[in-house]
């Protein structure tokens, strides 16, 4: 089984979006997903699933928050593996001096490249902007609080939807996949050995 995260756009943000940890995770273990975990209140599940196609499980998972929770929601999804290499790789264009500073934004798709040198064309600093397929290294040397760089703004220029998570986040999300991944799949409720 191969183990995912999945970042769910807008969830607990503001009071907006409100959902529970334990909500999130009866949700996932309904779709027949293992191991299932929600991290940190942001939105955040890690599960083992035998489903392979990224398309499917963001689809089954955004049709099931829209049917039991009433919540139509942005679902992004990445194996463990692929995290495991935004995390490795880090950004290239300048090495953050504040980690703390860093964010990764996670795109629904690849944009398109005019889109993409039209966002970097227009945007002129002080963050730094490093495409990298379908997700976005951002960082913000004097902090995203004040910065007009926002996801929406992003969003609006490359016409794909996003979420992003901070550094911190994302080495979180990794280490919790890395325990499932390292740990014996514990069986789905109502499922034997």
């Amino acid at each position: 089984m191969t183990v995912f995260v999945s970042m769910l756009r807008g969830v607990n943000v503001g009071g907006h979006g409100s959902v529970k940890a334990g909500e999130l995770t009866a949700l996932y273990e309904s779709l027949g997903f293992a191991d299932v975990r929600a991290v940190l209140q942001s939105g955040n599940v890690i599960f083992r699933s035998n489903l392979g196609a990224r398309k499917q499980l963001t689809v089954r998972i955004a049709q099931e928050l829209e049917r039991r929770l009433g919540l139509t929601i942005e679902v992004l999804v990445r194996t463990l593996e692929e995290i495991a290499m935004i995390v490795d790789r880090g950004p290239i264009l300048a090495e953050p001096k504040d980690r703390s500073k860093l964010l990764v934004m996670f795109l629904g798709a690849v944009p398109d490249a005019r889109a993409t040198a039209s966002l970097l064309k227009q945007h002129a600093g002080p963050e730094v902007i490093e495409p990298r397929g379908p997700e976005i290294y951002l960082y913000y040397p004097n902090g995203i609080g004040r910065s007009k760089l926002s996801g929406a703004f992003i969003e609006s220029k490359l016409g794909v939807p996003g979420t992003a998570r901070n550094w911190n986040t994302l080495t979180k999300l990794l280490a919790v996949g890395r325990e499932i991944e390292q740990g014996e799949p514990r069986p789905r409720p109502g499922q034997r050995r």
